[in-house]
């Protein structure tokens, strides 16, 4: 069976349909949660998946694979420039929070914690942590040793722990 690769066909809408939610989640947290540029990436990374289906080979899950497409999307992006970062002070309130007040701005805290991390330690630590791959899938995915996998994970970890507990204490 020949699979169409025409994104104007049925078969794109069933597949954006079934994961352009997740998707576009993942993308944003790759892209430190700029919702345009996540946008834009998310897109790509459908016609990409859609037009490379053909080639498929069916020895990972279907998600596994497009994991692996937007990380190398991501990275391409990326060789075309670099990502501006983000001061961690940003994130802080003057005011006395409400209880959800308080929620929001502890999510925005660990979304700059997570946008001010280097690239490298940002994807193994959202593959692992944010979309529950295993260690062993992630490195797959990165085209690494699993063992860098968990080094960056750990270290992402414990510097999301020291920006979070910096910004607590300002």
């Amino acid at each position: 069976m020949t699979i169409p690769t025409d994104p104007n066909n049925a078969h794109f809408d069933l597949l954006y349909d079934a994961h352009a939610d997740w998707l576009f989640r993942l993308c944003l947290r790759l892209c430190g949660y700029c919702h345009a540029e996540a946008e834009d990436l998310a897109q790509e990374v459908l016609v990409a998946v859609f037009q490379s289906l053909p080639r498929f080979a069916g020895r990972a899950r279907l998600t596994t694979w497009m994991y692996a497409v937007a990380i190398r999307t991501r990275r391409k992006h990326l060789s075309r420039r670099p990502p501006a970062s983000v001061s961690l002070s940003t994130a802080n309130g003057s005011a006395a929070p409400t209880t959800e007040l308080e929620d929001r701005l502890t999510r925005i805290g660990v979304e700059a914690a997570l946008i001010a991390l280097p690239d490298t330690l940002r994807e193994s630590f959202v593959l692992v942590k944010a979309e529950g791959l295993t260690h062993k899938e992630a490195a797959h995915l990165l085209g690494i040793p699993m063992g860098t996998v968990q080094a960056r994970v750990h270290e992402a970890a414990r510097r999301l722990r020291i920006a979070l507990s910096e910004e607590e204490n300002q």
